[in-house]
């Protein structure tokens, strides 16, 4: 939930400010395609980097090792990108391609979406581990 905020305050903020500056290039129909996508990446994220969230638990409570994990995770998405194939089976290049980010077929977004349901079934499988040791 917070994650969804974070990203409809971001989005709120950028839109604003394009209000301000380009009044007249703004549209409804821009709009809720921004917000949709804002929206979907707000989601999306929170399904990429939810099973090092719930590896959190899992390894009694390692903070430290879960930001260094959630910090190479997210500098490999660098060179993850760069390939068609991977951009398409990593999870944070999966967010931007389900949100529209990338220009993506449908095939494509179908497999982002379903990396991106892996990504929440791992979590689900962690969660349910950290609760069997206790």
């Amino acid at each position: 939930m917070f994650s969804i905020f974070i990203y409809l305050l971001l989005f709120t903020i950028t839109f604003l400010a394009e209000m301000v500056l380009h009044t007249s290039d703004v549209s409804f129909q821009l709009f809720f395609h921004f917000l949709s996508m804002y929206f979907l990446d707000g989601i999306g994220v929170f399904f990429a980097v939810s099973p090092i969230i719930a590896l959190v638990p899992y390894w009694k409570k390692s903070y430290w090792l879960a930001m260094v994990l959630a910090e190479l995770y997210s500098f490999t998405d660098l060179f993850m990108s760069m390939s068609p194939v991977l951009k398409t089976f990593y999870p944070i290049s999966a967010v931007l391609g389900v949100s529209g980010y990338y220009e993506t077929s449908l095939e494509g977004k179908l497999c982002n979406i379903l990396v991106l349901l892996l990504c929440g079934g791992v979590s689900l499988l962690f969660l349910q581990r950290t609760k069997d040791l206790h």
